[in-house]
């Protein structure tokens, strides 16, 4: 399983779900739902579906046999596609090329792992666990490298990061049209363990999530209100 996140305005919901629409057969969504445990009802009108989008004021599930696309749309706030993808991962590389096409604010791809050891810290206060996601926030920096990240120029530019210098550590460096960059940091999904050289990177440029500046301070907490405030300032 490959798990990816996309990003986008939410203006953009229309060309995000015509995106996924016209994705290929492997890749393209048959069902809709409102859940993700049902298989829901299959999609034989496109253009009606579209239609019925524009007055949805809740977010949908678009499905096949091997892929989840969670499709959250929260009024004025950014729209924001989960997905799951039971695939090969060639096929994910398309996927991202594809989804490139309706202007992503950022997006990824990786090992449902690195996700996580990328933006979720985990901290232990007495017998309690409590897990918490941070750094995703877009308009405060990049959110991590992963093993396929979509990096639109904008958001580089935004955040002070060198496209090249990413590029430098990249295996593959794909500039898409849109000024879209699709960079592939490591070979395979799981060798995100060995991935020294990302690592590195993230700790090095400012303008990119480094969870272990974060993970110390969460860490340090003593009570749950003063966990909550910290992760507040590195969501």
């Amino acid at each position: 399983m490959i798990e990816a996140g996309l990003e986008f305005p939410p203006s953009a919901r229309r060309h995000v779900v015509e995106a996924f629409l016209s994705l290929p057969e492997e890749l393209r969504p048959t069902h809709e739902s409102v859940n993700e445990s049902e298989i829901g009802s299959e999609i034989r009108d496109y253009s009606a579906f579209l239609r019925a989008l524009e007055k949805r004021e809740t977010g949908l599930f678009l499905k096949n046999i091997a892929v989840t696309y969670d499709i959250s749309l929260a009024g004025q706030a950014s729209i924001i596609c989960s997905c799951f993808l039971d695939v090969n991962p060639f096929l994910v590389k398309s996927f991202m090329v594809h989804m490139a096409t309706a202007r992503p604010i950022f997006g990824f791809a990786c090992a449902p792992e690195e996700r996580e050891y990328r933006n979720r810290v985990t901290t232990k206060q007495g017998v309690n666990t409590i897990e918490s996601w941070v750094g995703r926030d877009t308009k405060k920096y990049i959110p991590g490298l992963y093993w396929l990240t979509l990096l639109p120029a904008e958001l580089a530019e935004k955040q002070g990061v060198s496209l090249s210098t990413i590029g430098e550590t990249a295996l593959e460096h794909l500039e898409l049209e849109g000024q879209q960059h699709l960079f592939r940091f490591y070979e395979k999904p799981e060798d995100w363990r060995s991935a020294g050289a990302v690592k590195e990177l993230c700790s090095s440029l400012p303008g990119i999530f480094d969870v272990e500046k974060a993970r110390p301070q969460l860490e340090s907490a003593k009570t749950f209100l003063e966990l909550n405030t910290m992760v507040n300032t590195w969501k």
